[in-house]
């Protein structure tokens, strides 16, 4: 799930398209010439708009937006991006392929990536917009134990005095994610956290909260048992699937999503104790002539932080620097590597 090719994930998306009634629009093309494409499907209800891949190493909610195309006939009506950023999917890099990052090209809308989104909210006029991210494992909710599978968002849409509607649509985007909190903590309690709504202005769920579209992010990161995030993708599948039948009579008050721990950074993701100290070694993902690999780097360990894997070892690693690559081989010498599932 990790890393697939652009063509596999859009041959995937086409399939599902075709199976269930999914209308494909071309938005434009990539700077590299891949299509950037939508998938309409009119229904009644709220008019939702949805995207991931914005990010082309946050693959999650690629997969929860395709498993939920695979649905029968939707209630509400839906314009969805699954890979907005054709160029960094392909290359599971974070920027596009003119090294842009597109989530910080809301206003100047440089990129085709920006402009399609744009053109796609100008076109569909959504009352709800869905921006799905994934986040790094070192993420968790602030003085818990354990990562932040799911973090949430109701962006602000002014800095310092929002119009009723810029307001009223934060209000609505909190009272889902509200309602999301209490479905989510059944299973996974701990794992929750918000993001500080500080206003980022060149950010997209800013850009929309401002037009009164009610917009939330969502960062789906690893859970102790499942760093490949799959379990989160079928989760998010799970709250996308709910949102289909929520009603505006349904706001709610917002509370249990205010009162979610902020989101903290940074955890330890692997420390070794060895025989000349601690080294904390973090994951590090790439693609290569179309061949993903992850290895570990080492980084800075921090005491204060939660640890998510400890080893010990009589190994000597000596003092390596920051940055330092490690790879798979080279730890599978000593005993250490974990199978983390990523390759799925």
């Amino acid at each position: 799930m990790r890393y697939q090719s652009f063509n596999l994930r859009l041959a995937r998306l086409r399939e599902a398209a075709q199976n269930f009634g999914w209308q494909e629009v071309l938005l434009g093309a990539s700077a590299q010439g891949r299509p950037i494409v939508g998938f309409i499907q009119e229904g009644g209800g709220q008019r939702i708009l949805a995207w991931s891949l914005m990010h082309g190493n946050e693959p999650t909610g690629y997969e929860a937006i395709l498993a939920f195309m695979r649905r029968p006939k939707c209630e509400s009506s839906y314009f969805l991006l699954p890979i907005l950023n054709p160029d960094g999917a392909e290359a599971f890099t974070r920027f596009n392929g003119e090294g842009v990052d597109v989530n910080r090209d809301a206003r100047a809308q440089e990129s085709a990536e920006a402009r399609a989104l744009v053109m796609a909210a100008k076109r569909f006029h959504p009352h709800i917009a869905l921006n799905l991210h994934d986040q790094r494992p070192r993420f968790y909710p602030e003085a818990g134990s354990m990562p932040a599978t799911f973090s949430l968002l109701a962006p602000k849409g002014h800095p310092d005095v929002p119009t009723p509607a810029q307001q009223q649509a934060q209000i609505k985007a909190q009272s889902i994610l509200a309602r999301w909190t209490q479905l989510l903590l059944p299973s996974w309690e701990g794992g929750l956290a918000r993001f500080d709504d500080q206003f980022y202005p060149t950010a997209f769920g800013e850009f929309f909260q401002e037009q009164g579209i009610a917009t939330m992010t969502i960062e789906t990161g690893i859970s102790l048992g499942d760093w490949s995030r799959a379990e989160a993708a079928t989760q998010l599948t799970h709250l996308l699937t709910d949102l289909d039948t929520w009603q505006e009579e349904a706001v709610m008050d917002p509370g249990p999503y205010l009162a979610l721990p902020m989101n903290a950074s940074p955890a330890n993701e692997w420390v070794i104790h060895h025989v000349n100290g601690v080294l904390h070694l973090r994951l590090h993902e790439q693609v290569a002539a179309g061949v993903y690999s992850c290895h570990w780097m080492v980084d800075t360990w921090l005491d204060q932080g939660p640890t998510w894997m400890e080893s010990r070892t009589t190994h000597a690693f000596g003092s390596p620097p920051v940055g330092e690559v490690f790879t798979t081989e080279f730890l599978q010498a000593a005993g250490l590597v974990p199978d983390l599932g990523l390759k799925i």
